[in-house]
């Protein structure tokens, strides 16, 4: 438990250092102490943090050539930022239980409870979503098929969030969590 609040906290610190410093270098070099530390799972928690971070550095990184220009400098510095900072929290999370390091507070394991089982009902909806697409689907569907699949399951996604939201915000709000 103390190991976990430890690296935890390391981590936060870490944050903080790696969203303070402007230095194209620094980054590369806490690239290879990530990849020391991590030995055998790099390439997974590589592999992973690039698929999470494609979508979001792609349109970072064309926005600012529209309206600064090319700068290759701060292009790599924004995106190596991202990057370690996405491999950190991966291969921290991959390492602690943050139930061990939120115990010290119900009110926080109380949310990170409910937090939690949001993320994995999520990621069952998903799952059947995508087993009830394979199973229906017997010729390659049309671009717009697959859109209107895409754009329900995003509907869905959007209206069980709300839902949810409000539902647990009540159930905060009888249990005493907020003080309106």
């Amino acid at each position: 438990m103390l190991r976990d609040r430890f690296l935890f906290l390391t981590y936060l610190i870490g944050i903080l250092l790696l969203t303070s410093i402007y230095n194209i270098q620094f980054y590369l070099f806490v690239m290879i102490f990530l990849f020391l530390i991590s030995l055998k799972d790099f390439f997974k928690i590589l592999k992973k943090s690039l698929i999470s971070i494609l979508l979001f550095n792609i349109i970072v990184s064309i926005s600012y050539i529209f309206i600064n220009g090319f700068d290759t400098k701060y292009l790599m510095l924004i995106n190596l930022r991202v990057l370690d900072l996405t491999f950190l929290t991966f291969f921290i999370l991959k390492k602690i239980n943050l139930f061990n390091v939120f115990s010290f507070s119900k009110n926080f394991s109380y949310l990170l409870v409910l937090s939690y089982s949001q993320i994995l009902s999520f990621e069952n909806f998903l799952k059947d979503f995508r087993y009830a697409f394979i199973s229906r689907v017997v010729k390659k569907p049309s671009k717009i098929d697959i859109y209107n699949y895409l754009s329900s399951i995003i509907l869905f996604f959007l209206n069980k969030s709300y839902n949810n939201s409000k539902e647990i915000s009540q159930a905060m709000k009888s249990r005493g969590f907020f003080n309106d």
